[in-house]
């Protein structure tokens, strides 16, 4: 039982979500973040932790363009071990380079970094260049280990979300995130692609 507790603290916080809990027919406990049925209790509320309220600054454009921003971005992905056509499609789809661009459901900057996403990679300033490609192109490069250099799910996965990639195992039947992968792609290659 001690056991099995340590094991569920340990893994509840980074996950950061409910546990629920149900005893079994021979009195085992059972525990999860899913749970199936009505005979589960919650058991550990997740504390959800407040995603920081960025400043929007009072600049409307950067006046900067795709040449200007070349070194920082060959730089940068090149020390996380990127190709840095990818960091630059990206940005270029996502911002259209303008570094102070945020959309309507709140990313911010030139890779689109959402607020919470912002913070668990300790960005101070979203709207700076540098952070932002830097936090950015970390966060890519998680994606595609995660999916064992999969560009297409990685892309994917950093339009929709890892969740909805991966409860759909690939690109989820959304226009919007079928268009994005194949908007990235084409600029990365040039042309179409094929889905894996």
């Amino acid at each position: 039982m001690f056991c099995a507790l340590m094991v569920v603290f340990a893994w509840a916080d980074p996950s950061r979500a409910d546990i629920y809990v149900r005893r079994g027919d021979d009195g085992t406990l059972h525990f999860s973040n899913c749970p199936m049925g009505t005979e589960w209790k919650l058991y550990a509320h997740e504390k959800r932790k407040q995603a920081p309220s960025y400043q929007y600054p009072n600049r409307r454009s950067s006046g900067k363009s795709q040449a200007q921003y070349e070194t920082l971005i060959n730089h940068i992905a090149t020390g996380h071990g990127m190709n840095p056509s990818v960091i630059k499609g990206i940005i270029e789809v996502e911002s259209g380079y303008d570094q102070f661009a945020k959309s309507s459901k709140g990313a911010m900057g030139l890779m689109q970094l959402m607020p919470g996403t912002a913070q668990d990679l300790g960005v101070a300033d979203p709207w700076n260049p540098t952070e932002n490609i830097t936090a950015g192109t970390k966060y890519f490069s998680w994606l595609l280990k995660k999916y064992n250099g999969n560009l297409t799910k990685a892309l994917a996965a950093y339009n929709a979300g890892p969740a909805v990639v991966d409860a759909y195992g690939g690109i989820p039947p959304y226009q919007e995130t079928e268009e994005y992968v194949r908007s990235v792609l084409a600029r990365i290659y040039g042309g179409g692609y094929a889905q894996e």
